[in-house]
């Protein structure tokens, strides 16, 4: 008979197969990381990573859905808080700090198009328009605080710092990532503020 869990454990246990599978990602790849793999890391038995997710798949789908999700709860209090005196840099380590995330948490694994189809080929029908949907919103939405009136230009902006996001696949080549995404998102601030 399956253990019965309480709230609490099933919020450790979600939380902690998010963040072993955040790590897995980043280390593996989703075809490499097996479910026996994140049973094995977070301690529990195969048959209760069931009762959380039906496959590695719809987990790895959750953890960018969850990303999202922090990144339209948090970012927006941050964006409102902003240091008027220092617009560009404060700008510009908000939206650092977003694709550093993303990079950290092994999120950019997705932005190859192998891996994020071996997730959503097990996922309901709809998953791909959503995380495109969710994806662009979020986007829209943080560069929407701006005083840009021109609905174009709002989706320039957004598309230029989608397009920053691509770099990070091939990150371990490009010298010092960290300083030259800093730069670029400058450049981009820059623009959205003139």
């Amino acid at each position: 008979m399956p253990k019965i869990y309480t709230e609490e454990e099933k919020r450790n246990i979600r939380n902690a197969l998010r963040r072993e599978a955040g790590i897995c990602l980043d280390k593996y790849g989703v075809r490499r990381t097996t479910v026996d793999e994140l049973v094995r890391r977070v301690s529990i038995p195969k048959g209760t990573f069931y009762l959380f997710y039906a496959s590695k798949e719809e987990l790895f789908f959750d953890i960018l859905i969850a990303f999202f999700d922090e990144i339209e709860r948090t970012y927006p209090e941050m964006l409102q808080e902003l240091d008027e005196n220092h617009i560009v840099t404060s700008l510009t380590d908000i939206f650092f700090s977003i694709m550093m995330k993303f990079y950290k948490e092994g999120l950019y694994r997705f932005l190859d198009g192998s891996e994020l189809e071996l997730v959503l080929r097990r996922l309901p029908d709809g998953s791909v328009d959503k995380i495109r949907m969710t994806t662009r919103s979020v986007l829209h939405e943080l560069f929407s605080y701006f005083a840009i009136e021109d609905e174009d230009d709002i989706k320039s902006f957004t598309a230029g710092y989608e397009a920053l996001f691509y770099l990070l696949k091939d990150g371990e080549k490009i010298p010092d990532i960290e300083k030259t995404l800093r730069f670029l998102i400058r450049g981009l601030v820059l623009q959205m503020v003139e």
